[in-house]
């Protein structure tokens, strides 16, 4: 048994294509707006633990539950892990610092792990037809990409992609 066996998980995301990253549509040193704490860290994260792959939105009073209609956001930062480097390991916690969101362009690609992928705001998303579960094969080959259902690491995972 290792150290990092002892160590929180946290439900986590592989950015495949987050456009945003380039052009600098990121939005970062925002709080979390008070009405909407309890429904961003929902889904076994208690207190005020943010995972990477909630999907929300920003207002004048903060970083809010997304909705249809307003801009999408996924909220993304880098581990600063430095006892064992693995995305599962971090969170934001909301205490000391802010969440980093990336705003979602059409095409964006991501995997994520077990529940971030049942978090309340990328259901809403799906439903609302803005983000897809990618489930198809092209074909091409026994080991496409595209057919992909499992983390890097090799826990389950579900393939997305922004629809816009």
């Amino acid at each position: 048994m290792a150290i990092y066996d002892y160590l929180p998980k946290y439900p986590y995301i592989e950015a495949n294509n987050l456009k945003g990253l380039q052009p600098g549509f990121v939005v970062s040193q925002m709080e979390v707006a008070a009405a909407d704490l309890n429904a961003l860290t929902a889904k076994g994260v208690t207190g005020s633990i943010m995972p990477n792959g909630v999907i929300c939105s920003i207002s004048a009073d903060g970083i809010c539950e997304w909705s249809e209609g307003k801009p999408m956001f996924i909220v993304y930062n880098e581990p600063l892990n430095t006892i064992y480097n693995a995305d599962e390991f971090y969170a934001t916690k909301l205490a000391n610092e802010n969440p980093r969101l990336v705003q979602l362009i059409p095409g964006d690609e991501w995997m994520a792990s077990g529940t971030v992928a049942d978090h309340v705001g990328l259901q809403a998303a799906i439903t609302a037809g803005l983000v897809a579960v990618v489930t198809g094969t092209s074909g091409m080959s026994n080991d496409d990409w595209f057919d992909s259902a499992t983390m890097p690491n090799g826990d389950a995972g579900v393939h997305l992609v922004y629809l816009g």
